[in-house]
Parts: structure tokens; sequence; C-alpha cells
């Protein structure tokens, strides 16, 4: 036997790479270091403190071999050893072929790379995929100074680092209790982003609905495909048939969800006599369909750098379904369309057709977009932007009306600064209307086609003054300006005369929801802003401000806050009373009725402990589609408002990292057509209640919740829902 000290090691590390170690990448061994290196025939010792590395592996123990012969490596004492994958294993001993495919080791422990570990008392390794005996896996780390949250621990375990994991006779603990017992399990390996198999079940249970549950199976078709089957069966309302199915190609994505029941879930509705006439006869159509569904599809395809085209799919077999069965959001209305559309800079192309759906009281009356064409072009001119719109728009409706209308806007505006800092912003506009209404046979409209040309100017002055004090540098900007328009009554059906004033367009030259708008009137408006800042940080900002007309008003409705020649005054603020603390307020006065015609406020509270957020509004708002204008005119048309109040409240209290209570209250009340809501108590709602546990290995949530909602075969029902999600169990 010869000794070879240890500054040798250089040339220990050029022979063993080119004697043992030649695979048919070259050089396997990149780096040796030991105490002590002995060499004895064909077999190299390095002893004290050893590290190899060696095909992307990383080796350290107090004694490694190398047996050139039998290509085998030998180690022993606190062995170490991270692979290419990142996995790290502890050992007592182990020897292993040079390509690692065969080999056994003794007391393993592993550590994957997203902190889950394995241990067991012995391993052996049979074509790269580790055998091992009397196995225990946890995903837990930072909880393991106590009680582990789960465990398996199983017989024998098949690790392909590469695919799988396998488990024969296995026991599932959970805070140390047994929880089931399994003769096979399996899951993805930790390298595996995604792996056909079964995903963590949703369970409810409700009055009305009764016992339900949601197993999820996820089937990875390719790399860009996946379909994912959920069913959904309850005890007292029958079986939804649910699936998800999602294609992700070079230049888009398309994804469709579709469900399918029975009517079973309007045939258990209530015998007592108590639902109306209008839910029994939704009731009946509904049982008479034979079936109830939805379907939800998406698509969104790049054409090219500039042009771009998709669609969108969102039909339900009736309004009440996707609530009776909880699916997605729960109150809103359904829009299906399909559109092209180009950018080229700053400059904009769209042609769209879009279709509604939802609560029949409301879209009974509305229109199918077949289609709208939009085009937008601007540039910078004279200093300032020169910009032209152009909009084509073809409505259809049930009653067989049907309107065009094309508008074209042409604009140039520029922002002047004055001095001692003021601001002057100057806009000019010309819009043309073209519209055609084509009525029913059984009427006639009174503006079955127009012409309008609409010049307007607008200009608005605004000074920023910084008042600076020892408690806040406060920012005070008085704002006034005036716009002056045409003045013609509304001679477009279908420009929205329910627009109302707020904080943010009080200032603007259109107070519609269409973007093509201009006002048709000439006003003077003004206001004033108070921002006040502490050492950077911002202390809260109040905005207040009204407008007056200068002309004849256009008729208006009460709720929009413009009826009268002075409007309502608006308002809108936010405090930071500290870091954990904010108020917020806005709102409409009216100085004629002296009172808040409309009113939201809120408290926001945030600390370490608790998250609190109470908003309370009270108000009302037309109850009328934009689509029958005519009635606006008519003696009753203030009556027919909604009027609305109530107060919503969110708290979460956060024991501790991992813990979290929620409850929620929503009480409110809602009264139309001339009824008074101030002879109407206000109501609950909707209230709830839960917990929430998270660590780095489970996910926890419990909570019940009771909803105070009637319509078509929906009834006031209390229901209870139980999500859990273990770590790396299941795909």
């Amino acid at each position: 036997m010869k000794k070879i000290s240890h500054y040798a090691v250089i040339s220990i590390t050029i022979a063993c790479s080119l004697l043992f170690f030649r695979d048919s990448r070259g050089d396997d061994i990149s780096f040796i270091n030991s105490d002590e290196t002995l060499y004895e025939k064909n077999n190299i010792i390095c002893k004290g403190n050893v590290i190899v590395v060696y095909c992307g592996r990383i080796i350290s123990a107090d004694k490694i071999s190398f047996d050139k012969e039998k290509e085998i490596v030998t180690a022993v004492g606190n062995i170490i050893l991270r692979d290419e994958r990142g996995n790290l294993y502890f050992m007592d001993s182990l020897w292993v072929h040079r390509d690692f495919s065969s080999g056994n080791a003794q007391n393993v422990k592993i550590i994957m790379p997203d902190k889950s570990r394995l241990a067991a008392t012995d391993c052996a390794i049979n074509e790269c995929k580790l055998e091992l005996n009397n196995v225990i896996y946890t995903p837990c780390y930072e909880c393991c100074g106590s009680e582990l949250t789960w465990q398996l621990k199983s017989e024998h375990v098949t690790y392909d680092p590469d695919e799988y994991i396998e488990y024969s006779n296995a026991n599932f603990e959970l805070f140390g209790q047994t929880i089931f017992y399994s003769p096979y399990l399996s899951q993805p390996s930790p390298k595996i982003k995604r792996k056909s198999g079964f995903l963590a079940p949703k369970f409810t249970t409700a009055s009305k609905s009764g016992f339900s549950i949601r197993p999820q199976y996820l089937l990875s078709i390719s790399e860009s495909q996946e379909l994912i089957i959920k069913p959904m069966i309850t005890s007292k309302i029958g079986c939804v048939a649910w699936a998800y199915y999602r294609y992700r190609f070079k230049n888009g994505e398309f994804s469709v969800d579709a469900s399918i029941t029975g009517t079973q879930s309007v045939k258990n509705h209530d015998a007592n006599n108590k639902i109306d006439q209008r839910s029994m006869e939704r009731i009946k159509k509904i049982e008479s369909s034979g079936y109830r569904g939805h379907l939800f599809s998406k698509m969104n395809y790049e054409i090219d750098n500039v042009w771009r085209c998709g669609f969108d799919i969102n039909l339900a077999s009736d309004y009440y379904y996707l609530k009776r069965f909880s699916f997605f959001d729960k109150d809103r209305t359904l829009e299906s369309n399909a559109r092209i559309e180009g950018f080229d800079g700053r400059n904009y192309t769209l042609l769209k057709t879009i279709m509604f759906q939802g609560d029949p009281n409301a879209t009974d009356n509305a229109a199918r977009v077949l289609p709208i064409m939009e085009h937008k072009f601007s540039k910078t001119l004279f200093g300032g932007t020169f910009s032209f719109d152009a909009m084509f728009l073809n409505l259809y409706f049930r009653n067989a009306r049907s309107v065009k209308k094309i508008i074209t806007n042409v604009s140039w505006e520029k922002n002047f600064l004055l001095a001692y800092g003021q601001i002057i912003d100057l806009k000019g506009i010309t819009s043309f209307k073209a519209i055609n209404v084509s009525e029913p046979s059984t009427s006639k409209s009174d503006d079955d086609s127009a012409i309008r040309i609409t010049p307007q100017v607008s200009i608005i002055w605004k000074w920023p003054l910084i008042i600076s004090s020892s408690f806040a540098e406060t920012i005070v900007t008085p704002m006034i300006g005036a716009i002056f328009a045409d003045n013609k009554k509304y001679d477009d059906l279908f420009e929205d005369p329910l627009g109302e004033i707020n904080d943010i367009n009080l200032m603007d030259g259109s107070r519609s929801i269409s973007p093509y708008n201009v006002d048709n009137g000439s006003r003077i408006c003004y206001g004033m802003k108070f921002s006040a800042y502490k050492d950077g940080n911002a202390l809260g900002y109040i905005t207040i401000g009204r407008s007056t007309e200068l002309t004849k008003v256009p008729e208006k409705i009460e709720a929009s806050g413009l009826k009268h020649k002075n409007s309502n005054i608006v308002y809108s603020g936010e405090v930071f009373i500290s870091n954990e603390i904010s108020v917020t307020a806005n709102g409409s006065y009216s100085t004629r009725d002296r009172k808040l015609l409309k009113f939201e406020s809120g408290v926001k509270f945030s600390n370490k402990y608790v998250d609190l957020d109470i908003v309370a509004f009270k108000g009302k708002q037309s109850s009328q589609s934009i689509f029958k204008p005519k009635e606006l005119n008519d003696e009753t048309a203030d009556k027919r408002i909604e009027r609305y109040k109530g107060i919503m409240l969110d708290a979460i209290w956060k024991v501790n990292s991992k813990l979290k209570l929620k409850t929620g209250v929503v009480l409110g009340h809602k009264k139309s057509d001339g009824e008074s809501i101030e002879r109407e108590k206000v109501k609950l709602v909707k209230h709830n209640v839960g917990f929430e546990y998270k660590n780095e290995c489970i996910e926890l949530e419990v909570g019940t919740e009771r909803t105070n909602y009637s319509g078509g075969d929906l009834r006031p029902e209390t229901s209870f829902q139980f999500v859990v999600h273990f770590k790396n169990l299941g795909a």
C-alpha cells in the first residue's frame, strides 16, 4: 500500500476521472477533496472530510472508496449526497454503481427541493429507482419541532424521482392519529409539475341542497392540454356532470367549462304554497325543459403583433342555476361575445358582437349587439393630442326593434402650465351622430331617424397651492371649469340619460357611461380638493364640488343629481387616522331637499391581529333599463326608482400566523316602484362565520353561511363548507 500526500489531490482527481468514471459525457469528476488519500491496486480510498463532485452530484462522507474493476463507489460514515434534481440524502452507508443505476443504502433520510421529507431503514437502487422499506413521508418542515400535522407511514415505497412515489400498506396520520389505511397509494414526484391524478375534493352541506361532495380528477393529456372532471354529487337535488378542458397553443389558448344535470333540483322545491306566482311559472318552465346546465368557453388567438381575435361564451339554462349549485359568481349578468381587435401604437380597432343573459326582469329588453365596430386614432399635433374616434353600432331587441347608430368624434386637447403653477386643460370636440330606429309594426317611435352635429369646448382651470405647517403639508387645489355645447333635447333614444354626477366626472365633458357621448348643454363646474401629507406619507384627501347649468336642462331623473339647474353637491374623501385605521366617504347632497341622496362610508382597521372592514350605504338609483328611454318622460318617472340602504361587515381575527377566524354580515333592503323604504326594516341578507388554518403542509377551511334569498327555486338557505388540501398528496 502506498500513501499519497494531501498535495497530490489534483493528480488523483485527474486519474479518477480518466480511469473510473468515464461515460458519454467525458470526465465525470470535477472536484475531490479529503484529508488523506490512499492508492492500493485498483482502489482509491479517500478519508476524512471527503467531498466529491461527480456527474452533477455532490457527495460528502467520512470515507469514500473507488473500485475501478467493479465500477463501484462505496461510502461510509455521515454520508450526505445532493443529486442533480436538488434532493438531499443522508445515509449511514452506501455502495452504488458508477452510473447510479444500482446500489444499496442504510438508514436513509431524504429532504426534497420543496422541503418534503422521507425516511427509511434501508434503500435499494434498481434502474435509478429507489426501493425503500419502513418509510415515513411528510411535507411538514417548519413544524418538525412539534407534532407533525400529517404523515404517511408505509411498509414499502417505490420512488422514481422523474415520475412517481408509490406506497404499499400505507397509514395516513393527522396530528398523530391514524385517519385511514390504504393497501396502495400513489403520488407524483415533487419534480413533476403536472400529472394525472385526483385533486383535493370539496365538501358542503346545505339545508335545501343537502350534503354535497365534489371529487376532482385531473387528466394531463399533454404538456399543453388538461381535462378536469369534477362532478357534483348532492343528496337532495341530484348530481351534476361537470368538466373543464384547457388547451394552450403557440399563439393563444382555448378553454371550456360545462355542466349538465336534470331537473330534480326544481322538482324538490317547497310544497307549502309560499312560492309566488312568478317563481312558480319559472319553475314549471325549467321542469318542462328537462335539463339544467351551463357553458363557459374562452378563446384568444394572436394573429400577429397587431391583430388578435377571440370569443367568450357564457350561457346558462336559467338565471337561478348558477345560484342553486353555487357556481362561480352568483349575481352576475352573463355576456357572450366574439371579437377581433388590433393595436398599433396608440391606435385601436375593434369589431365585436355581444349578447347578454341574466335576470329576466333586467334583460328582457336588453339588446343584442350585432355588431359594434370601433376605431380610435391619436397623434401629437400642435403640442397637444389629436384624436379621431369612430363607432358603428347595430342593436337588435326581442320585441323586433332595431337601431343603427354611427358616431364620430374629432377632438384636440392640451395642458397649459401658467405662472405660479396654474394649470389649464383645454379640449375641443365635435361629435357627429346618425341614428335610425326601426320599430315593430305595433308601435311607432317619435324619433325614427336623426342626424346631429354637436361641437363642444371645455376649459378647466386648476391651481395647486401648498400650505406648510408643523402638523402637515397641505395641497389645496381650487378648480373651476366651463363646458360650452349646443343645447338640444335628447334626440337619441339610446344615449344614456341616466348618467349621474359624481366626483370622477365633475370636471369632465361628459357624464354618460358611453365613451362617445358629449353633454348637450352648457354649464360651469367648480370644486376644491384638499390633500394632506406628513413626512412623505398621505394623511388623506377630500374632494367636493357641483355644477350649474347655463342653458335649459334636458330631462333628467332625480337620482342623477342633475335634474335641476344647480346639481347636487358631490364629495369623496379618505382619511388615514393612523397606519392601521382609515375612513372613506363619498356621496351626493341635495341642497333642494337638504338631505343626502346617496351616501357610502366605510372604516378599515388592520393590524397583525385583526382585519376589520365596515361599509354603510344608503341612496337611490333608476330601476329602468336604458333601452326604455321614452318612459323617462312619464309623470311617474321619478317614482320608478330603487331605494336601498344597508351595512356590510367583514372581520378577520388572526389568532396566530396559521389560524384565522372569519365572520361577515350583510344587512340591507331595497324597494322600487314608489314603495317607501323608510317603512321597511333593514333585513339580514347574509351572514357567515368560519376559520382558515394554513401551514406549510396543510390548508383547511371550514365555514357556515346563511343567505336569505328567494326567487325561482331558491329559498333562504344555510350551508356548511369543508375544504382541505394536503400538500403533495394527490396530483
